[in-house]
């Protein structure tokens, strides 16, 4: 039931083409002209005219759910409900946007409410900003009724100058009001940063500016524009500005994502942008300051890999920023509070698995921080828990190769680590769970691999575990099923080298498993069907070494 754009079953609207594909709404939404059926490549209608699938919608709501909060076994069409009502869910305090951060159950809500000095400073403030509110209306509408009079006037009196004196005759306010909603969805990347900067106060403004922005972002061609206009110092504007405002937070940062997406010279100059702008801390401020809001966690951890991302010195120094900042346990915090939300799950292995690359000096301290923290553990769980959906599969497989890398006594320990977690069994599984999916095939035999890397006591226990869960056939059908990405047959060459190797009487009877399987057939045909290849040629030709 995957959408085949995103590789995620999401809730909602689905649509199909008139061949029967069916993918998610959202993606649906987000296809670029000309609109085509990822499927057949059949041409769409346009987006109002989209053909709903009520059966696949149907089919998705019955599949079966648990509240994240009580553990109710329900479906996902109902599961949305029972958890806005759940007896179980933590509420905030209704003084929260006061400044208070008590989170609780319902039951002790009241209690502390009746305490609180920021709820009780709310309710004895209450008749006035009622008061306040009613007088703002008023004032609003107002300045609708004189907008109106100045438009018919100025109908009148042509050219600019004209328009000014009418304002002033009539006591008119300027053109920076605030813009509505719908203003702002109309907007295109210069106007909406102008918005964004001009009333950055405005967090019912600013939120819709960064989603305009993030809409229009979607388009590559958008970034650097976007960028050129100072959408990215707005965007951490307004994020500095509303930290408890979750919509402004989760829209901020999903619109840094879109700017900072791309990874060639000028993307890394936004992302170092803005990096200099200060979007690094305050994406994990949004992080720490909104746990429970899975939105804001999930396009936080998005925010994080973009703008981190870099195998370059700029690069590096934005990892090492933001782990300086608290972001690997901001983000290991998300993954544990949301252990059922797939997209945070892969969006949050993802930032993992990049602050923890770089082959810098503070990269290992990275790593073993990210360890110490619980990486390990909630890279594994989240693995088991989402076997089905590709996307998460290959982001968690490329976060456990990070964070178990170095083959120091530390790295060793990760590995053994990580074994004891149970990930070998849930890399496996991935591995035959995805056979025809290059990026699970190849982040999982290089997580395989290094998992099992090691010739102590451990290292060979490791190795022999890796076997008795079916890992040599699964990536012998991973060179099998694969055979045109030099990637696969490269880590899938490394990782049976890592398994096979050994030289007592387990390590051989490895061996002749990898042979039954036709392993050595497997390498011969990456070595012939990759010749330029130096990797492959070389992982390829110590695999047959080892094996005949």
């Amino acid at each position: 039931m995957e959408c085949p754009i995103c590789l995620e079953v999401q809730d909602g609207p689905q649509h199909q083409c008139r061949e029967g594909h069916v993918y998610c709404a959202s993606c649906d939404s987000n296809l670029r002209a000309p609109r085509r059926c990822p499927e057949c490549r059949m041409a769409l209608g346009p987006l109002n005219q989209a053909i709903r699938c009520r059966s696949h919608e149907e089919r998705i709501a019955a599949l079966p759910a648990a509240c994240s909060h009580c553990g109710l076994a329900t479906t996902r069409g109902e599961v949305a409900a029972h958890e806005q009502d759940c007896p179980q869910r933590p509420r905030a305090c209704a003084a929260a946007e006061a400044g208070c951060a008590w989170s609780g159950l319902l039951a002790d809500k009241a209690a502390h409410e009746a305490t609180c000095p920021f709820a009780v400073c709310q309710r004895m403030m209450a008749p006035l900003v009622a008061e306040m509110r009613a007088e703002n209306s008023q004032l609003r509408a107002e300045n609708e009724r004189l907008r109106s009079r100045v438009a018919a006037l100025e109908a009148g009196e042509a050219g600019e100058e004209g328009g000014r004196r009418v304002r002033q005759r009539v006591g008119a306010a300027p053109h920076d009001a605030p813009p509505s909603n719908a203003a702002v969805r109309a907007m295109d990347v210069a106007a909406a940063t102008a918005a964004l900067r001009v009333h950055v106060s405005d967090s019912r403004v600013a939120a819709a500016a960064c989603k305009r922005l993030e809409e229009l972002c979607m388009e590559d061609q958008n970034e650097q524009v976007a960028a050129d206009a100072g959408a990215i110092e707005a965007i951490v504007a307004a994020l500095q500005a509303h930290p408890q405002e979750a919509e402004v937070q989760a829209e901020g940062c999903a619109a840094l994502t879109n700017v900072c997406f791309v990874n060639d010279a000028a993307g890394r100059a936004r992302k170092q942008r803005a990096a200099d702008a200060g979007a690094i801390e305050a994406v994990v401020a949004a992080l720490q300051a909104h746990p429970q809001v899975a939105g804001v966690q999930q396009r936080g951890c998005a925010a994080l890999t973009n703008v981190c991302s870099g195998d370059d010195a700029a690069g590096r120094a934005r990892k090492q920023r933001a782990v300086a900042a608290g972001a690997i346990e901001a983000v290991l915090a998300a993954l544990q509070a949301h252990p059922q939300v797939a997209g945070l799950q892969q969006r949050g292995c993802a930032a993992l698995g990049n602050v923890c690359s770089g082959d810098d000096a503070a990269g290992p301290a990275r790593i073993q921080r990210a360890a110490d923290a619980g990486a390990i553990e909630a890279v594994v769980a989240a693995l088991q828990a989402h076997p089905q959906v590709e996307g998460v599969q290959q982001h968690i497989c490329a976060a456990l190769v990070n964070v178990c890398s170095g083959t120091d006594a530390a790295g060793r320990a990760r590995s053994q680590r990580a074994a004891d977690a149970g990930a070998i069994e849930a890399v496996v599984a991935a591995l035959q769970a995805h056979p025809q999916v290059a990026g699970v095939q190849q982040h999982g035999c290089m997580a395989l691999g290094n998992v099992c890397y090691g010739d102590d006591a451990v290292g060979l226990a490791r190795k022999q575990r890796a076997a008795d869960a079916g890992a040599i056939e699964a990536v012998v059908a991973a060179l099998q099923a694969l055979p045109e990405v030099e990637e696969v047959q490269e880590m899938g060459c490394w990782a049976l080298r890592m398994v096979c190797f050994g030289t007592d009487a387990s390590a051989r009877a490895r061996r002749q498993r990898a042979v039954t399987a036709r392993a050595p057939e497997a390498a011969t045909a990456a070595l012939q069907a990759h010749p330029e290849n130096a990797a492959v040629q070389e992982e390829g030709q110590q695999l047959r070494d080892l094996l005949v």
